[in-house]
Formats: C-alpha cells, sequence, structure tokens
C-alpha cells in the first residue's frame, strides 16, 4: 500500500483519496513545487497534511484565515497529529518557545498568518527548522488581480530565500489566468506541478432572476425546498435580521450568522443548522469558510456579493454530495446602485483613513515608535463613540490599513482564558500546603496541562467544572486570587476583535498607502463589479459564464435559468410552428394570420420567414399557403 493511502486511511480513515487528491499529494511527496486549484469542498486540507506527515521535518502552513487555522489545529490535535498555531493575543515570550518547540522537532504542523512571518524572531528561527513543506493556502491573496488581495502575503517569497530547497505548495478555489501566473511569479515557484480541478458543478443549476418584489420571490423559492437544508446570503447585518424576521413571520424556522455575533452564539447557530435542528441559515459572507454540510439542497442569494469569486464560493456549498441542487439570485434595479454604492464606502478618501490610524493609536495607547507585534481588543462602538467617527467609514478605514500592511484585524476574535504559572513546581506546591483549597483547582490544572509551566493553556473551564467540585463563579474567583498572588499569569476571556500592529507606530505625517492597498485595489475592485453586474444583466448559460471568467472552456449546462427559457422558447417555437401549418392548409392573409395568433406576434412572422425560405409554405397575391 501507497504510504499516502496508509497515511489516509490511519488518520482519516479513508480508503482512497477523490478529485485530483491523490497525484497533488505525490508531487508534493516526491519534492515539487505545486500550485492547486480545488473548487470550494475539494479537500484542500488532506492535499497537505497527508504530504506533511508522510515527509520528514514540520509543514508551514501559511493562511489569512484564523478561525480555519484553530479549526485545523484542533482537528489534527484530536487525531494524535502535534499541531499549533501562532495566533493574536500571544506574547513575545509565548512565540519565542513555540518557535522553539518548532526548532527541535516538537511540532509536525505549523500554522501562521503572513503577517506574524515577517518578524525577525520568526525568520531567525526559520532558517533553523527542518522543514519538509511550505503551504500557502488561499494563494490568490498574493495577486494584486486576486480578490482578496494581501500585501503581507508578498513577502513570503523571503522564506524561500531562507531554506531554497524546500517544496512550496500553493492553494486556492478561486483563481483567473492572471491570478495563476502571478502565484507562481511571486511564490518564485520552480517548475510548478499545475492541478486544476474545473470549475464545472454539474449538478448546480445557477439561476438568476430579476424581480419586481424580490422578498416574496425569495419566500416562494424557499418554500420549495420543505425539510431541506439550505442557504440564504446577505451583504449586511441588517438584510439577516430583516429577511430572518420575514421567514420567521411565515412560520419558516432559520438561523442567523453574522460578525456580530459572540463565539457562543455563532456555535449555536453553527451546531444547530448542522444538527438539522432547523433547515435554514441566513448569513453574511461570516458563514461558511470551513463549513462542508454536504446535503445543502440549494443557496439563495438575497444580495448578490460584489465579485464572481465571492458568488462562485458562496454558492458553491450547495450540493457537494453531488446530488442535483440549486442556486438562485434575486435581484431588484435598487440592488445594482446599493452595490456601486458599497464599493463607493469601502475606500474612504486617503485623509479618513489616516485620521483612523491617528485615533487607533492613541484609542490604544500606543505611543510613536512602539506597538509592534502588540495585540489588543478593541471595542470599535466605544472607539467611533470616543472619536466621533462612523462605523462604516471606520471599519473599512481598518480594512485597508491592514491592506497596507499596518495593521491585522480579527473581527471574530475569541480568547479562550489561558493561564501560564508564574512560579517553580516547587513553589507551587509551597502554595498548595499553605492554601489547601485551592489544591483541587491547581491538581486538575496541572494534570490536564502539562505545559503549564512552559506556556499559556486553554483553559477551557466546562472541561474543569466536570473535574472539580466548584461552580464557574468560584472557579473564577480562585483563578482571579492565583493572578493576584502571582502565583499564575491569566489572560482572560473576551470576545472582542483584536488589533495587532504589524510595525512601530509611525509619526502622524509618516504613514503612506501604497497603490496596491487603495488606488490599484480600488480599481480592481471596480472592475470585479462590473464583471459581477455584467453576470446578473447578460443571458447566456450561467454556468459558461463562470467557466469563462476563471479561463476555461465549457458547453451550455442546459439547467440554468437561461437555459430552460432558451429550452421553453424552443419548445413554444415547435408547436407554433405546427399550428402554422395546420392553419395553413387553407390559404391565409397576414391580417387572418395576426387575427389568430396575436397582432405583432414578431415570433410568428420569423417563423414565415423561416418557413418561406425552407420552401415550406407559399405566398403568392397576398396569401400564405401549405
Amino acid at each position: 500500500m501507497k504510504k499516502s493511502i496508509e497515511i489516509l486511511k490511519k488518520y482519516w480513515d479513508f480508503d482512497a483519496f477523490r478529485l485530483s487528491q491523490e497525484s497533488i499529494i505525490d508531487d508534493a511527496i516526491y519534492g515539487h513545487d505545486v500550485l492547486a486549484l480545488l473548487p470550494t469542498g475539494g479537500g484542500k486540507s488532506i492535499c497537505f497534511q497527508v504530504p506533511g506527515l508522510a515527509r520528514e521535518g514540520i509543514t508551514v502552513v501559511i493562511s489569512p484565515l484564523i478561525a480555519l487555522m484553530q479549526d485545523q489545529v484542533q482537528n489534527l490535535v484530536s487525531k494524535g497529529i502535534r499541531a499549533k498555531a501562532i495566533t493574536s493575543g500571544m506574547t513575545y515570550r509565548e512565540i519565542d518557545i513555540l518557535l522553539d518547540n518548532a526548532r527541535f522537532g516538537g511540532i509536525d504542523f505549523l500554522y501562521t498568518s503572513p503577517e506574524r512571518i515577517q518578524s525577525a524572531l520568526f525568520q531567525e528561527r526559520f532558517k533553523l527548522m527542518r522543514i519538509s513543506l511550505l503551504v500557502v493556502d488561499e494563494a490568490h491573496c498574493i495577486s494584486e488581480w486576486g480578490h482578496d488581495f494581501r500585501p503581507s502575503f508578498r513577502l513570503i517569497s523571503r522564506l524561500r530565500e531562507l531554506q531554497p530547497t524546500i517544496p512550496v505548495m500553493a492553494l486556492t478555489a478561486t483563481a483567473t489566468s492572471k491570478v495563476k501566473k502571478d502565484i507562481a511569479e511571486q511564490l518564485k515557484l520552480k517548475n510548478p506541478k499545475i492541478h486544476e480541478s474545473s470549475f464545472e458543478r454539474k449538478n448546480l443549476s445557477y439561476e438568476v432572476y430579476k424581480s419586481e418584489n424580490k422578498t416574496n420571490n425569495l419566500l416562494n423559492f424557499i418554500k420549495n425546498f420543505q425539510n431541506k437544508s439550505g442557504i440564504v446570503y446577505c451583504q449586511t447585518r441588517k438584510s439577516v435580521k430583516d429577511f430572518a424576521r420575514v421567514l420567521l413571520s411565515n412560520n419558516i424556522r432559520c438561523g442567523i450568522y453574522h460578525g456580530g455575533l459572540d463565539r457562543e452564539e455563532r456555535s449555536k447557530m453553527l451546531n444547530g443548522w448542522m444538527g438539522n435542528d432547523f433547515q435554514l441559515m441566513v448569513a453574511t459572507n461570516a458563514f461558511g469558510m470551513g463549513i462542508d454540510k454536504p446535503d445543502v439542497r440549494f443557496v439563495a442569494h438575497f444580495e448578490f456579493p460584489p465579485s464572481i469569486e465571492a458568488y462562485y464560493q458562496e454558492a458553491g456549498r450547495a450540493g457537494r454530495d453531488g446530488l442535483n441542487s440549486r442556486t438562485a439570485v434575486f435581484f431588484e434595479d435598487q440592488d445594482i446602485i446599493d452595490l456601486e454604492n458599497r464599493l463607493s464606502a469601502q475606500f474612504p478618501p486617503i485623509e479618513t483613513v489616516k485620521t483612523t490610524y491617528r485615533a487607533l493609536c492613541s484609542f490604544l495607547k500606543v505611543a510613536i515608535g512602539s506597538g509592534e507585534n502588540e495585540t489588543y481588543p478593541i471595542d470599535l462602538s466605544l472607539f467611533c463613540q470616543t472619536y466621533k467617527l462612523e462605523m462604516n467609514q471606520t471599519f473599512n478605514s481598518l480594512k485597508i490599513l491592514e491592506s497596507n500592511g499596518d495593521i491585522q484585524l480579527n473581527e471574530n476574535a475569541f480568547q479562550e482564558t489561558t493561564l501560564q504559572w508564574n512560579v517553580s513546581n516547587l513553589e507551587l506546591y509551597n502554595f498548595q500546603i499553605k492554601y489547601e483549597n485551592f489544591r483541587p483547582l491547581i491538581s486538575v490544572i496541572l494534570r490536564n496541562f502539562t505545559s503549564s509551566f512552559e506556556e499559556h493553556v486553554p483553559l477551557k473551564t466546562h472541561r474543569l467544572l466536570d473535574q472539580v467540585k466548584l461552580t464557574r463563579k468560584e472557579i473564577d474567583l480562585q483563578l482571579k486570587s492565583l493572578e493576584k498572588y502571582g502565583i499564575a499569569d491569566i489572560i482572560w476571556q473576551n470576545d472582542l476583535p483584536k488589533i495587532t500592529f504589524l510595525h512601530e507606530r509611525l509619526p502622524d505625517d509618516y504613514l503612506q498607502l501604497y497603490p496596491e492597498a487603495y488606488q490599484n485595489k480600488k480599481s480592481y475592485a471596480t472592475h470585479k463589479l462590473q464583471a459581477a453586474i455584467s453576470y446578473l444583466r447578460t443571458d447566456t448559460c450561467r454556468s459558461q459564464q463562470l467557466i469563462s471568467y476563471f479561463g476555461q472552456e465549457s458547453t451550455t449546462c442546459g439547467i440554468c435559468d437561461v437555459c430552460q427559457s432558451s429550452k421553453r422558447k424552443e419548445g413554444e417555437f415547435k408547436l407554433l410552428k405546427e399550428a402554422l401549418i395546420d392553419l395553413l392548409r387553407e390559404k391565409k392573409s397576414l391580417q387572418e394570420i395576426e387575427i389568430a395568433f396575436g397582432i405583432n406576434n414578431d415570433q410568428v412572422k420569423i417563423i414565415l420567414r423561416l418557413m418561406l425560405h425552407e420552401n415550406k409554405i407559399q405566398f403568392k397575391e397576398g396569401f400564405y399557403f401549405v
């Protein structure tokens, strides 16, 4: 049995790979550079996790998706695989210990963001690590022409200079021909093996409907899927709440999911939908990354996203089990105007962006010359209120600062309570002798978290509750006492977004916005929006339009709204032609024909001309006849 199949069976309990996974994995195991384009739900993670285990050394995974990194780390650890992630909120000392651990072979997979690899600490340790594979996930972010460009991705090639012989694997779900070329150039891939699955999803019907009342039209569409799983995507939290209210008033149960929910609410909604407690999820694009529910029978868009790439990814969450599924977009004229307005709001004036940076530094008390690699939780509502800033402009300004490489914004941050002992094992033992009531909690922590003297460990309070006879309140009080006495260093749980400064605070006049982060990005976003609007308005096969956008070719799908409409017209054309032949068995004038089939019926005139050309009817002295 091949080693890759043995690993797949041992850790994932699968007997065979799917799609083009096996050839991608084989190329990586043999040390080739790889560029792989796999559709949403195509099993990208296995493509680098299997070769990472097959090759000797550590696999470094660079990803912009913090939540997905954490999910993959937890998933690998649950399989007995040693995985860690450098996440926001970690101190310099914690990162130092983690990188040392990686250097001496204590980790199989190390996940990090592209911003984190810029530090001198990371690069110095990276040079000393035995790397088996360098993985770049969401690789389209490296390209100015990608739909989510991040300048920090451009610095990944520096790691290749530090270790020139290590193989690199770049993965993405969506990339045009221009983006594919740019990925290879920016990552300095050497004779890469390129694997590109077809973007065609033959089991999906892509449907677009111009509407006078999209709320009612979408409601009627959803009623066709009773007891079947589906997603409705909206562009704003307000739209999510408004449409969810419409559903509930029509006795249709649904969940909602957006970035404004706290972690507990998001988890409750996700688990309810995955467990089929309710069938329908109304969500923003915050819902979907890493979600792999195979039996989603439909994905509908109440509002269209600003790019074809985003739409393709969201629609692609339907029908992952290969069964026939539908995707539908309902839009009104106002939706096009709203899309254009959102694009304009996405790029506030440059001076507004600079003002936001200055206010941010003041709000978080970051002095000029300090702040590099420091992470701060931030209450955005309080921030805007304090400096009289408009929330939407402020958020978009922060996203531009992120693209510019100044900060990293983690919107859906969740920091579990973590603990690290500040004292030696002997000192901790003496503390327990002196304060007997702390012994049960300390003993459980030591038993569950053996590395708590070397690093911060997540306490997972629910697990502690199961093992000590204390209430949650009593546990928190004891932890606060341990912190007060200096016995433990504790980072407390919170759900606030987090800002990480990627360099020291600059003097007010020194901040410059790079063209790639602002002007060029605005131009590319405008181009992508025009392509999205064209998709909505163009009456050619929807699947062909999507495939063509990504530089591939295909035949008409036969199942989208355009193809179905064409089939209906062909059927009507045939029936009309047969009816005309029956009518013209006796001579008829054009006026008599129009009375029979309707005045100004252009289709009848077309058919008459066609049948005359084919010699199937004749025209003499003002009359048509067979």
